[in-house]
């Protein structure tokens, strides 16, 4: 019974870190496991809960935004930035919107997103549905990404693996 609310706990931690990343840090998450969780086979069977539930919160917040943007995209305007900054964020994003333009080039910035946090997982989660980018195409890059990712830091802290 403890191992399925230690699963459970796993996949809405990581639900809710995809969906609120800025207040709920997975990384952090998977270093508190070690309290919870015995065995190195558990530890990474929890992980990957964890990474499941890292993508079906991805997956509502994609769908969210490619939804929305469909909705307003023709409405919106396009005003000329006001200063450096907001130029220098406008040719970043259309860079990345560029990158997730192509599959190759899109999954790869998505995987690396999701692997070493460059650029930041959530902007890519957010520019993604704006792009031709497939969904399965984000979620299975973001799986693999952050499941590496996971058992790195399980494997450096907790010895798994």
């Amino acid at each position: 019974m403890a191992v399925v609310l230690v699963h459970a706990a796993a996949f809405a931690f990581g639900v809710g870190s995809a969906i609120l990343p800025m207040f709920l840090n997975a990384e952090i998450y998977v270093l508190s496991l070690g309290a919870l969780v015995d065995s190195r086979f558990d530890l990474a069977l929890v992980i990957l809960t964890l990474s499941v539930g890292t993508v079906a919160g991805k997956a509502i917040v994609f769908q969210l935004v490619r939804k929305g943007s469909a909705r307003y995209r023709k409405q919106a305007e396009r005003r000329p930035p006001r200063n450096r900054v907001t130029a220098w964020l406008r040719r970043t994003g259309d860079l990345l919107l560029t990158w997730l333009d192509r599959p190759v080039a899109g999954a790869a910035t998505v995987f690396l997103s999701a692997l070493a946090a460059v650029p930041p997982l959530a902007v890519v989660t957010l520019l993604a549905p704006l792009s031709r980018q497939r969904l399965w195409v984000f979620l299975a890059m973001v799986f693999l990404g952050r499941t590496i990712q996971f058992l790195a830091i399980a494997f450096v802290i907790h010895g798994v693996l």
